[in-house]
């Protein structure tokens, strides 16, 4: 059965399974039609909104079966937003349609449940608000439209809270269009804040607003002006001003105390992250005689969680700032069997990896490259721990290791909850020949 031509055609769908972005995979006949917003098993009438060579897109035009773990999204901009995509979904169905995804994802190999959030609202301790046509708010899906909000709820509520106050006195200012994002960042550990106003022109006076804000708001120890006068999609620009406090906040995790510069990478869900090291930790199986390299080992934190259990810890990253910040971090410790190296791991990495018992990978969603892959191989690297933001790369790394490797079960943790993304770490064994 063919179909052509079908844009604003209705038709009544079965929704058969989700995709990785969320959509239902609805069909009828040999129609395949990707629906936003339908869940598994629910039958809908709907609009083909577009058509493609294999496939269409379309939105509900009625529902006809629902799915008992529909529920009313609690947030009146989901839809628009487009960043919680799972919020019509019972938060302990979504993790089942995630891990479902997932053993599509990984064919072959075994996916454990995955570690749920206990508090799956107000969990990010970072948010970047860009500012633009007199709004504040997220930019719609695919486009540069702003969704303004009232409250976001995954958001911190002190975000929410400055955000507010800062739509009510920055908008339709004379400086407002010299202004591109505003970024908050909330040490959990500590309460401490981080204000960053990201700019296309240094020459911007905010000391009343700067002032207004660190008096309401105590738990503010640093505000920076980061001039980015490119018209490119990067948020941050390499120039900085530091208008209040230090250029960094303090945050403490497991007892670890860490500076946070506003390029810092820290994973978003503070009390998820403790759950992933702790996994990491398990399923290293990491001995106190062992020597680790940690790629990808930003400003240190899986280095400095692990040197408390082994003999010693080398971080490995690309970004400066970064391993700037992982040695003041190991030494604000007093640690002193973790040290870090500026090196791209991307790169042959057969130097560092000589004698190590055991490989920390944690990269960017591109995963790891051949040339790292090889370098892990060829040194006979006898444990691998592997921990991804992107399914997808991971399982296709997955793929170019298993002929030298044992792959453990992959161990999803929910660090993202009401949107499509899920964090993964599994362990790789050197296979004896």
């Amino acid at each position: 059965m063919k179909f052509f031509n079908m844009k604003n055609e209705i038709v009544r769908c079965k929704c058969v399974d989700m995709s990785v972005d969320g959509h239902g995979i609805a069909r009828t006949g040999d129609l395949v039609v990707f629906v936003k917003g339908m869940i598994k098993e629910e039958e809908a009438d709907v609009k083909i909104i577009s058509e493609k060579k294999n496939y269409s897109y379309g939105i509900i035009h009625e529902m006809i079966k629902v799915s008992p773990y529909r529920r009313q999204s609690d947030c009146p901009i989901a839809y628009k937003c487009g960043g919680c995509d799972l919020r019509h979904i019972e938060y302990d169905y979504q993790l089942q349609l995630k891990k479902d995804i997932l053993i599509n994802t990984f064919k072959g190999y075994e996916v454990n449940d995955i570690i749920p959030c206990d508090d799956p609202y107000y969990y990010r301790n970072k948010v970047q608000i860009p500012v633009r046509d007199h709004k504040m708010g997220f930019y719609r899906k695919f486009s540069n439209d702003i969704v303004e909000f009232d409250d976001c709820l995954i958001e911190s509520k002190d975000a929410n809270m400055i955000i507010t106050d800062l739509k009510e006195m920055m908008i339709n200012q004379p400086y407002e269009n010299k202004i591109r994002h505003v970024l908050i960042k909330k040490a959990r550990g500590t309460g401490e804040i981080m204000l960053a106003f990201i700019v296309r022109d240094m020459n911007i006076d905010l000391s009343d607003l700067v002032d207004h804000l660190i008096k309401k708001y105590p738990d503010i120890r640093s505000v920076i002006l980061n001039l980015n006068d490119k018209e490119t999609n990067v948020i941050l620009g390499s120039e900085e001003k530091l208008l209040y406090g230090e250029k960094y906040i303090i945050d403490i995790f497991d007892g670890i105390r860490v500076k946070l510069s506003l390029k810092s990478f820290y994973q978003v869900n503070y009390h998820q992250m403790m759950k992933l090291y702790a996994k990491i930790k398990e399923l290293s199986g990491v001995k106190d005689t062992d020597e680790i390299l940690d790629l990808y080992c930003g400003i240190g934190t899986i280095s400095l969680y692990m040197s408390r259990f082994t003999k010693h810890v080398t971080g490995v990253e690309i970004v400066k700032d970064a391993i700037d910040n992982a040695k003041d971090n190991a030494e604000m410790n007093g640690i002193e069997n973790a040290d870090f190296v500026l090196a791209d791991a991307s790169k042959d990495m057969d130097e560092y990896l000589k004698g190590k018992d055991l490989v920390i990978l944690d990269p960017p969603r591109k995963g790891i490259s051949k040339e790292l892959i090889q370098s892990l191989i060829d040194q006979n690297v006898p444990k691998i721990v592997y921990v991804s933001c992107n399914p997808a790369t991971l399982a296709r790394d997955l793929e170019l290791l298993k002929e030298d490797y044992d792959i453990s079960e992959i161990h999803p943790v929910d660090m993202f909850p009401y949107t499509v993304h899920t964090e993964c770490v599994t362990s790789l064994k050197r296979k004896t020949k």
